[in-house]
């Protein structure tokens, strides 16, 4: 049997300590990217959030004037602000289009408006695959803008911005409201997802 042989030590420079023996690296395993979760399209006749609001597009908070302008849409009621992934900027009024039906059909619908007829369900907010981003109310929207830019909050702090009090989300009162579309929008996203993950899990 032949006898094991003692591992050899580096060689040394007289005077010197010897070296330690040179240990192993060990990259960091990296786990593998997800792949995006499928969503569920939600239809048209389940949701009709889009009859329930009217968005204009408005210039990003790129100046202290346009960030004053947003906050001045967020100082009323039933109004909010809308950011997609592209960095285009919408103001969202909440009132619901007359002719939407309670089974969430068109009464007129054969001579519906153009903006109507080219509006896609699956590029909409619901079915999109960003979610993109609300403002609801004036403190939400001066956190982003501080994380976007610290000289444009700068210059609306310094002479724009009033007291905590006037910047939270405003209750509005015990009576009974219709369904808001930042309540609605979320239960419908949920919803879109919920089913993709379920009909993802059976394949």
């Amino acid at each position: 049997m032949r006898a094991k042989r003692a591992p050899v030590s580096p060689p040394t420079t007289p005077g010197t300590a010897p070296r330690a023996p040179q240990q192993k690296l060990h990259l960091p395993l990296v786990a593998p990217a997800l792949a995006p979760m499928e969503r569920e399209p939600i239809g048209c006749l389940t949701c009709a959030l889009c009859c329930s609001y009217i968005a204009v597009a408005i210039d990003g908070p790129d100046s202290v004037k346009a960030a004053t302008e947003i906050l001045w849409h967020l100082y009323h009621d039933y109004v909010s602000v809308y950011r997609d992934s592209d960095d285009e900027w919408m103001v969202q009024f909440e009132t619901r289009c007359r002719h939407l039906q309670e089974d969430n059909k068109c009464a007129i619908y054969e001579t519906r408006p153009h903006i109507c007829r080219t509006y896609s369900e699956v590029s909409c907010e619901v079915n999109a695959d960003d979610e993109g981003m609300n403002f609801y109310s004036p403190d939400a929207f001066l956190a982003y803008l501080e994380s976007r830019s610290r000289r444009i909050f700068a210059g609306v702090k310094k002479g724009f911005m009033p007291s905590s009090e006037h910047l939270a989300a405003r209750k509005l009162g015990v009576r009974r409201q219709p369904p808001r579309f930042q309540e609605r929008f979320s239960a419908l996203r949920s919803s879109g997802s919920a089913s993709g993950s379920a009909s993802g899990s059976g394949k």
